[in-house]
């Protein structure tokens, strides 16, 4: 159990959102989560709804209360992970398959793919946690990552999670900073990602590894450079194109690539060239093979030709004529 309660202080001055007007707040909570019913229980009409809410890479954070007794139903998690537990108030959660308690000593994690439904007292003010599944993939290296549904803040093994998630909500200057810039911010998602995994038990189906099936933004970097192999990429081009931060994409290719993001394109140019010299006739030029595949240097290139294929450019080009 935390020392003292968990009180997210700097998220109050983030207010997303404050109404009494049940359609309103289930409009503004889809936003920044998805699509969900909510359903008021009992007799209770009224509500005074509010959420906080801040985005720090890929994970986003936020407070949502309701002020009336309230069931949230989700069909299924859309392609993130839902960490949640109570502030105040109690609720009875159903991430999956199980059926467990959220109060301020214990949470819960929704997967993405699976429904998920909670029935929230009255007094309940639940702190949420969205980390999109391609960066928790990317950090973790793997593509399945299953993590048990049950979250003990009391536990030992979470504190250091727990401890990080605090001081970062609980300073303002801290959360403007890193809404602001961006390589604080990748390296705050990393550290609360890995973090959370030293801390709460999961499994994987993929074994890590160059070889393993890759989350979808190193496919589509891949995608991106193999398309645009001749222009001078860089490395913050290739994230955007992935669409997340470029230290992100550096991790998840080291993990699934074995390699960084400039390595294969290398190796993607290399190929490149291999295939138009051996595809070559007699208007062919190492020359212009090589700028067309990114290579402005020719004698670097011929070097790390005949490192990649145990013959020289030329050589290629000779035995196609």
């Amino acid at each position: 159990m935390a020392a003292q309660p968990f009180e997210p202080s700097a998220l109050r001055g983030h207010r997303l959102f404050q109404s009494s007007d049940l359609d309103d707040a289930r409009e503004r909570i889809s936003r920044v989560m998805q699509p969900h019913l909510l359903l008021p229980r009992g007799h209770a009409r009224e509500v005074r709804s509010h959420m906080d809410f801040a985005r720090i890479g890929g994970i986003g954070i936020g407070t949502i209360a309701f002020g009336a007794p309230m069931r949230v139903d989700v069909d299924r998690l859309d392609d993130y992970y839902l960490l949640m537990f109570c502030l105040r108030g109690h609720s009875l959660a159903q991430p999956g398959d199980s059926v467990l308690d959220a109060d301020a000593h214990h949470g819960i994690v929704g997967e993405p793919g699976r429904p998920f439904v909670a029935d929230l007292s009255s007094d309940c003010e639940q702190f949420v946690l969205r980390i999109d599944r391609e960066v928790m993939q990317a950090h973790a290296g793997s593509e399945a990552l299953q993590l048990q549904p049950a979250l003990d803040l009391g536990a030992t093994a979470l504190r250091p999670w727990l401890n990080a998630l605090s001081i970062l909500t609980r300073s303002p200057a801290a959360l403007e900073l890193v809404q602001h810039n961006a390589v604080i911010a990748t390296d705050i998602e990393r550290l609360l990602i890995h973090l959370l995994l030293a801390g709460q038990p999961w499994q994987a189906s993929s074994a890590r590894g160059p070889n393993t099936i890759a989350p979808g933004c190193v496919r589509r970097a891949e995608a991106f450079m193999e398309a645009q192999v001749e222009r001078p990429l860089r490395l913050a081009d290739i994230a955007a194109a992935a669409g997340v931060p470029a230290r992100t994409l550096h991790d998840a290719f080291q993990r699934f690539r074995g390699m960084s993001p400039m390595q294969r394109l290398h190796e993607f140019r290399l190929q490149r060239a291999h295939a138009l010299l051996r595809e070559g006739d007699e208007s062919t030029r190492v020359a212009d093979v090589a700028l067309d595949c990114g290579f402005a240097h020719f004698g670097r290139f011929a070097q790390v030709y005949k490192r990649q294929f145990g013959e020289s450019p030329s050589q290629t080009l000779e035995r196609r004529r």
